[in-house]
């Protein structure tokens, strides 16, 4: 990722840098906003048999890897196969997945120097998927309060998952068609809207963290396995303009996977991603694959070179 509200947040954002007419309507705008969450629901899809489940975290996962401009290039080529009526759906929910990808490789690398470095200590060593969550959902919290002044307890995750069975069909049979020809993997276009649904449905039972039925479901976690991935995903709440994990006070840190020394905040970050998104989605919309290739600039979605 980064987390729920953060890619949220800045769908909101971004789509007000979109040309007028281009995201038309509220459904539209709910598609766009819901994609910009990415294949992330697919990570934690659970409600089907274990193949299926097996599928569709496999695809989240190949997304993320690489394969971005191919992955692309079909996802364009699937809107320009939906029922004219469903165009503006898919074309919204396009260009929100290529949001998704923007934030995710211009902010990851600041999230994984910090996930590494804590990495190190040896009570943490076996924590790489909590550490990451905890970070993440730490800057959750954090933008919510900086950016719309609210919480948790008001803006509750699970809003920022709303669609329509329209926009679950529209984006199941993207993904469904993404997976087949570029992934070779056979996920079905009914996995997408169970995805998100299994996605609301964890993030209802366990806000905020700290709370005592988040605690209860860290506890039976802890059973089975050493840390728990609930209490690591529930956002706590804050009414604080600080925030550790963004790296407000511009302290230096490495690029983990080019070297490259870099001072920047999560924010700064948060608006390098938001200034580049429109000149993509332009390349994206034009089919000018030349200069939308030179944008990805060959990383994948943790901003690792592919």
């Amino acid at each position: 990722m980064p987390s729920l509200i953060t890619h949220h947040i800045f769908g909101e954002d971004a789509a007000q840098r979109l040309p007028e007419g281009l995201i038309d309507g509220e459904e539209e705008l709910l598609a766009f906003l819901l994609a910009n969450e990415g294949p992330d629901p697919f990570f934690v899809c659970f409600s089907t048999i274990p193949a299926r489940v097996a599928a569709c975290r496999h695809l989240a996962r190949d997304m993320h890897d690489g394969h971005v401009t191919k992955a692309f290039k079909d996802i364009r080529s699937s809107v320009g196969r939906l029922p004219v009526e469903d165009e503006g759906i898919g074309r919204a929910f396009a260009l929100g997945l290529l949001g998704h990808y923007m934030l995710d490789r211009t902010a990851h690398p600041l999230i994984y120097s910090q996930q590494y470095a804590l990495l190190e200590q040896p009570e943490l060593s076996d924590a790489s998927h909590e550490i990451h969550a905890i970070i993440e959902s730490d800057i959750d919290s954090w933008i919510l309060w900086e950016k719309r002044h609210a919480t948790v307890l008001e803006h509750h995750p699970a809003s920022d998952l709303m669609r329509t069975a329209r926009i679950d069909r529209v984006g199941g049979t993207v993904f469904s068609q993404v997976a087949f020809a570029v992934f070779d993997l056979n996920v079905g276009p009914e996995e997408y809207g169970a995805a998100v649904s299994d996605y609301q449905w964890v993030y209802r039972r366990i806000e905020p963290a700290g709370s005592a039925k988040t605690r209860l479901i860290g506890t039976v976690e802890r059973l089975a396995r050493p840390h728990s991935m609930a209490e690591s995903f529930a956002h706590r709440v804050t009414k604080s303009d600080e925030c550790v994990s963004a790296n407000l006070e511009r302290r230096k840190w490495t690029n983990p996977f080019t070297g490259e020394r870099s001072h920047a905040s999560f924010a700064d970050l948060f608006e390098e991603a938001l200034g580049a998104y429109p000149q993509i989605a332009e390349a994206f919309v034009r089919a000018d694959w030349e200069r939308f290739d030179a944008a990805v600039g060959g990383l994948n979605y943790d901003g690792r070179p592919m």
